[in-house]
């Protein structure tokens, strides 16, 4: 026969804490990112080719 204990999960006191703030770099990309409206300008802010398709750029991101 097993016995299992029956204690609650054990939580780290970090995991409980606030999130770090962002440092400016992070914040102007989450930003620019933020004001794109498509697909392609979401690519072309980190680097990546456009999307393209018979029928329009495809929106994968």
């Amino acid at each position: 026969m097993s016995s299992k204990s029956q204690s609650a999960p054990v939580t780290e006191p970090s995991a409980m804490s606030k999130p770090r703030p962002l440092d400016r770099a992070t914040e102007q990309l989450v930003e620019r990112l933020r004001a794109a409206r498509t697909a392609n300008e979401m690519a072309l802010i980190v680097g990546l080719k456009p999307i393209k398709g018979r029928s329009g750029p495809k929106i994968a991101y």
